[in-house]
């Protein structure tokens, strides 16, 4: 429905103010994100489940996107496109609303500073790891898995300072 009656919501912020954003946009970092390799078990877990089977459960996907658009400030639209080419269950007006709930740019979105701090979704959705170690087998072996790209307490920090920073019309 948002999408048919706002059509400008497959490229745009339903919420116009928050095109402001200055995303990072790191190259290097989106890579490490779809490879699963952001040092972040669950964010890496989910991405390397989705590049193997075109899914991942909902709860993930809500992480992986928070993790994408908020501690690395990487533009949801780039998330967005890169799940259109890998989900098998993929429909534009759910990726999209989606992506932008999880970015806080649409409609009924979470509040832009509700941001997942994937340690702590780890510890009550997959405290025993099962879920992790069937897709990262090298996980604890701190030779073969890599270290967290970002600090999840700086990341945060600077997502509010830029939500803000964007929100107020200030440069």
């Amino acid at each position: 429905m948002i999408l048919w009656h706002y059509p400008h919501t497959a490229q745009h912020s339903f919420k116009q103010e928050y095109d402001k954003i200055s995303w990072r946009n790191s190259e290097e970092e989106f890579n490490a994100w779809c490879e699963g390799k952001t040092g972040y078990p669950l964010v890496d877990a989910g991405m390397r489940q989705l590049n193997a089977t075109g899914w991942m459960h909902n709860r993930v996907r809500m992480v992986v996107a928070s993790f994408l658009t908020k501690h690395l400030l990487i533009d949801w639209r780039w998330g967005e496109t890169y799940f259109s080419r890998k989900l098998i269950d993929y429909d534009q007006a759910s990726n999209v609303g989606g992506w932008q709930w999880a970015a806080g740019t649409g409609n009924d979105a979470v509040p832009y500073f509700r941001i997942f701090n994937p340690e702590l979704q780890t510890k009550k959705f997959d405290p025993n790891y099962r879920y992790i170690r069937r897709w990262i087998p090298e996980i604890g072996d701190p030779f073969s898995y890599p270290r967290p790209i970002v600090d999840h307490r700086f990341a945060r920090e600077r997502a509010l300072q830029e939500y803000r920073k964007a929100l107020s019309g200030k440069p």
